[in-house]
């Protein structure tokens, strides 16, 4: 009788423990999932190829800054004192160009700012300006580009300030 009546409690706590791992695995393989990013810099595929479009590739940062990200935020919001910042983040930055950060890959900060008010406090307008991607030398903390995303018509592309 002791080997039946242990049977018995042990049944719904096995039976409680088989739906909270049903519960687990359902909502792991249904759950809310992360955007996709790419290169290791926590950003998404779609604002990397903006980027790229611009002339500006991104890669995996090697090094150390020398220059805090506090600094690097600081630089970029004297660039559009209205964009709220969105990341910051590390990076080895080039230019195919050449351009202001160049075409050997150099270690950046890059700050993307999302458009904010104007200074009379009108929101952004559609298909204004939505993103900017500000580029400071890791090392100096010097400003040495903007990127400018557009978003709106179908015929919205990505300019290079």
């Amino acid at each position: 009788m002791g080997t039946e009546e242990g049977h018995r409690l042990a049944s719904p706590a096995i039976l409680l423990l088989v739906l909270v791992l049903v519960g687990v695995v359902v909502l792991t393989v249904t759950g809310p999932t992360a955007p996709a990013q790419t290169n290791g810099l926590g950003i998404t595929p779609s604002t990397v190829l903006l980027l790229n479009q611009s002339g500006l590739s991104l890669a995996a940062p090697q090094g150390r800054a020398l220059v805090g990200e506090g600094r690097a935020l600081q630089v970029a919001r004297g660039q559009g004192p209205q964009a709220l910042p969105k990341s910051t983040f590390l990076a080895l930055a080039s230019q195919s160009h050449g351009g202001s950060v160049g075409a050997r890959p150099r270690l950046c900060w890059v700050v993307l700012l999302q458009a904010g008010a104007d200074p009379f406090g009108n929101p952004p307008a559609p298909g204004r300006i939505t993103l900017y991607a500000v580029v400071v030398d890791a090392h100096s903390g010097h400003f040495l580009t903007a990127v400018i995303a557009f978003q709106g018509p179908a015929h919205s592309g990505v300019g290079s300030e």
